[in-house]
């Protein structure tokens, strides 16, 4: 076939084509295409069509095939035909052949950053489905020369890679052209069968949910070839394209799709070479048209992503991905068949000549000798191992993950050991274990090689030269003197490799086919294997059986945190999250002068709050000092929560009420009686705002998304008009008001900042009412807001209650409530007030450390600074994206309102998990709030930095425009 440009008719020429011949009236839009012109058709019955007008050089027994392969599969979403006035599925009209489909409703899997695993399990299910039936279809065009048929992609290759303009890119595609050729012979003898040979991600369809398939498109490929190619594009450009786990996720699909339809172990083993070809097919394709159509920006567009995945598909990956995808399909490789073998007859001896006993040194990010950030000091990470060895000597576990070194970085980082350390004296000398040759030296190692496995040794030096042939027990070298840039002592390190190919560290994601292929070395010491083992799932299962299910987890598929750092959290697999919502660990996580306030109090006292003591009292003392003079009376308590109900209680007691005004879609904690206040659906999704007599939710002052929006003349007067009218209406029920309670910055709406003057015109309205005003200031105060220690400042207003959180001790479970001399004299007429452990010894001692870091290290300033640049950057987003409605907040609380589009303001929930999602593979941990579920919500610990800010910003302008492209 000889290839031409896309078809170039004017809209008004599609349209008259459409009404003389399918009596079809109404609008078009031109859709992306890459030979064929394609319009989506909106009729003005409002239903929904394809129009579809072939490349001039398509034969019509092509477009016979494509009919009659979707008229044979039952029973799975695909186009319909649309039959002419004249009942013809097809039309030759101007020299090219119209067809009209109906408009398959769906997203586009290409427009969803985060592809789950019950996604990708559903992805192999379904097309393992559609093999199933079309195995069974035959047509007498199906074997057809057709440029996207991989049986056609290696000699299209040969003139389609001078196309390719970068050298390192056309090497390596002249490499895979060469690796395919050797497997000619193996290709010939698997199954052929019809397929679709185009299930790309521009192609499968999900439900709104993003978690399953609900139809399937563009037939326009479909041909008699290989069945396992079927696979290879499906993996390639539905699974591991755009992917930042790209073997892990076609892990997933192989595994689904081999338990609809299996595959031989001899498809299997071409599959990744397949894949490999796909790849080098579609990068030089995209090279060779876009020499024809330079301007074509539906193929710029792909090229992109499937060049960034064409440099993943390295040939030092081949056995690796051949192993990974035979253990999807429960099948076994030679290599592993040959190393057990090995092991079996071969007698191993020990790499030290006299018996040890190592003591096992834990190196996984949960081991203490990261504490206090060690992880971030090489030395100090080194003495900390040195302290737990025996005369020396210490060994690890196989597989065990370590934490590197933190960068700003969206990749997934390698963080696997497939080798063990092995810790000794310096000069101890180290034997060979069994025979073998010495074939290469790198920077990093020295390689041997035995039957057919490598050995990789580092951490020692030796005298032997290239080609040595050495036998087991003879020298290979001695344990050299400590490198100063490591975190580990003097050591061997040892690794076992089947493929030559295998790095020191892999990427978790990788460690399933890597473990196959490098066998534990703890064989060479002749000591029982320390295998560590991942337990992800496990504690997924666990947690489900015990701990009760509405109490739920962030993210679908959760991270195992073991340590948190400043504004890091790190996973059991070594991963280093940066932190952009936890604003409990207010200073930051695990601060060393916490732990130390903590310990050295434990040591001497803690008790409960009957007692006296002077650690309660010397800090109320400080504290208040940040206070206006009214509020200088502290009841302590020990979680927000309690904060808030005691306020209540204080306020009912004082004005002898129970009315409660309440800004909607707020939350003020989980106990009955502040959860029968709070109106935020996103904490309480069953709760009716009208039921309760004593709660009256305010209009939400939100003046993008409210009722009177940010151009509307006196819009704070406008919004607090109705707390006027709420006022009047429990006074017509014969009540009075009780207290009106707030975030000066409404934290659960996603940070969304008042009109200023707002809050002052409620607390007037309250204060006349005999009401009184509850300033909560569990989430922004303590210097979060930048500009003023706490957030009623900020909107300079004078609370008669105000209540705080966990962030008062960095998590710790203290909190309090600060009012007037005159409430707190009121509610104690009327009641005691009991609090078993609220500001016990401890406790104190970490809040009043808390003050001490946010003095010494300027939080407060760098809030400011921070948060201020962080909303400038975040604010450039909302004119690049149609998805970006608005940005909330100020300083360190801030939220980004995701849409459907900027003109209805329609919230997107489900993009605001998308996003959430691919933000946590991408190493930012975000999640939606709000009763939409569509706002990001970004409030981080106050050591944040601007470079932390720009990451942030960066990483989610990548995932937005990947969405809307």
């Amino acid at each position: 076939m000889n290839i031409s440009t896309c078809p170039e008719f004017t809209t008004e020429e599609a349209l008259l084509v459409l009404k003389q011949n399918w009596g079809i009236t109404g609008s078009l839009k031109p859709l992306d295409s890459y030979l064929d012109q394609n319009f989506l058709v909106k009729s003005t019955e409002g239903n929904k069509y394809v129009l579809k007008i072939a490349n001039i050089e398509t034969p019509e027994s092509w477009l016979d095939l494509q009919n009659k392969s979707l008229n044979h599969l039952q029973g799975i979403a695909i186009p319909q035909i649309i039959n002419s006035k004249d009942e013809k599925q097809m039309l030759f009209i101007q020299s090219h052949w119209w067809r009209v489909l109906n408009f398959l409703e769906g997203t586009m899997l290409s427009t969803v950053p985060y592809r789950s695993q019950k996604l990708l399990q559903n992805i192999g299910t379904f097309v393992g489905q559609i093999s199933n039936q079309l195995a069974t279809f035959s047509h007498e065009a199906a074997e057809r020369p057709l440029q996207w048929d991989l049986q056609q992609s290696a000699s299209l290759l040969e003139n389609w890679v001078t196309f390719v303009e970068d050298k390192k890119t056309k090497s390596t595609i002249l490499s895979i052209m060469e690796n395919w050729k050797s497997k000619v012979p193996e290709i010939s003898k698997v199954r052929r069968s019809i397929i679709h040979a185009d299930l790309t991600r521009y192609n499968l369809l999900l439900d709104n949910s993003g978690s399953q398939i609900q139809g399937i498109i563009d037939f326009g490929d479909v041909c008699l070839s290989w069945t396992i190619g079927e696979l290879a594009v499906l993996i390639l450009e539905s699974a591991m394209t755009g992917s930042p786990t790209p073997f892990a996720d076609a892990y997933e699909v192989i595994k689904a799709y081999h338990e609809v339809f299996p595959i031989t172990k001899e498809e299997v083993q071409l599959l990744y070479p397949l894949i490999q070809l796909r790849s080098a097919t579609i990068v030089s394709a995209s090279a060779r048209q876009l020499s024809m159509e330079p301007d074509n920006e539906y193929v710029k567009k792909q090229a992109i992503a499937d060049r960034e995945m064409f440099q993943q598909l390295s040939l030092a990956k081949n056995d690796f991905a051949t192993a990974l995808f035979l253990k999807a399909c429960n099948l076994e490789s030679e290599v592993v068949e040959k190393l057990n073998t090995y092991f079996e007859t071969t007698k191993i001896t020990s790499l030290f000549k006299e018996a040890i006993n190592f003591k096992t040194i834990d190196i996984s990010p949960s081991s203490d000798i990261y504490n206090d950030g060690a992880w971030t000091n090489p030395k100090a990470c080194k003495e900390n191992i040195k302290s737990k060895l025996k005369n020396g000597f210490g060994i690890t576990a196989a597989y065990t993950p370590i934490i590197q070194p933190y960068t700003n970085s969206t990749q997934e980082t390698e963080t696997i050991s497939l080798g063990i350390y092995t810790f000794a004296p310096i000069e101890t000398v180290i034997y060979a274990p069994t025979d073998c040759t010495f074939i290469k030296q790198t920077t990093e190692k020295l390689i041997f090689k035995a039957s057919d496995f490598y050995i990789y040794i580092s951490g020692i030096t030796s005298n032997l030269e290239i080609g040595t042939n050495l036998k087991k027990g003879e020298i290979l070298g001695i344990i050299t003197s400590e490198k100063t840039d490591s975190p580990f002592p003097p050591h061997v390190f040892i690794q076992l490799d089947a493929s030559g190919n295998a790095p020191k560290y892999c990427l978790p994601s990788e460690r399933m086919g890597w473990e196959i292929l490098c066998p534990d070395p703890v064989v060479f010491l002749q000591i029982k294997s320390k295998k560590d083992v991942i337990n992800n799932q496990t504690l997924e299962t666990r947690r489900s059986k015990i701990i009760q299910q509405a109490q739920e987890y962030y993210y679908q598929k959760p991270m195992n945190l073991v340590r948190g750092w400043q504004q890091y959290l790190i996973a059991d697999d070594g991963q280093v999250y940066l932190d952009a919502i936890n604003n409990v660990a207010h200073i930051g996580h695990s601060h060393p002068k916490i732990v130390e306030a903590a310990t050295k109090q434990l040591q001497k006292l803690n008790t409960n709050a009957r007692f006296l003591y002077e650690d309660n009292i010397n800090y109320a003392e400080r504290l208040l000092h940040h206070f206006p003079e009214s509020l200088q009376v502290i009841f302590y308590t020990c979680t927000g929560s309690e904060a808030n109900d005691l306020a209540l209680r204080l306020a009912r007691a004082y004005t002898n009420q129970n009315d409660i005004l309440v800004i909607d879609g707020e939350y003020h904690g989980n106990t009955t009686a502040v959860d029968e206040i709070s109106t935020c659906l996103m904490d309480n999704p069953t709760a009716s705002k009208s039921i309760r007599p004593f709660t009256h939710p305010l209009l939400q002052p939100n003046t993008f998304r409210g009722k009177y929006k940010a151009d509307t003349p006196n819009v704070a007067e406008l919004y607090a008009q109705d707390v006027d009218e709420k006022i009047a209406y429990i006074h017509s029920q014969g009540r009075g008001v009780a207290a009106f309670i707030s975030e000066s910055l409404l934290g659960s709406g996603g940070g969304v900042e008042m009109p200023k003057g707002y809050l002052k015109k409620v607390y007037e309205f309250v204060h006349q009412a005999g009401g009184v005003c509850i300033a909560d200031e569990v989430q922004i105060g303590f210097g979060r807001m930048g500009s003023h220690f706490w957030g009623f400042q900020k909107e300079e207003v004078l609370p008669d209650i105000v209540t705080l959180g966990k962030p008062m001790g960095n998590g710790h479970p203290i909190s309090a409530v600060i009012t007037t001399r005159k409430i707190a004299d009121a509610y104690k007429e009327k009641y005691t007030y009991f609090n078993t452990f609220a500001g016990n010894p401890v406790s104190c001692q970490i809040a009043n450390t808390v003050l001490d870091v946010i003095e010494n290290e300027k939080l407060q300033q760098n809030a400011a600074e921070v948060g201020q640049f962080l909303k400038q950057e975040l604010e450039k987003l909302i004119d690049e994206f149609e998805t970006v409605g608005a940005v909330y907040g100020h300083a360190l609380y801030l939220g980004v309102d995701l849409v459907k589009d900027k003109e209805s303001r329609t919230p997107d929930s489900q993009k605001a998990l998308w996003v959430s999602e691919a933000m946590k593979q991408n190493g930012i941990i975000i999640y939606p709030t709000g009763d939409y579920y569509n706002i990001l919500k970004i409030k981080p610990p106050m050591c944040f930095t601007k470079e932390n800010a720009t990451f942030l910003v960066e990483s989610l302008r990548m995932i937005l425009t990947k969405m809307e492209n």
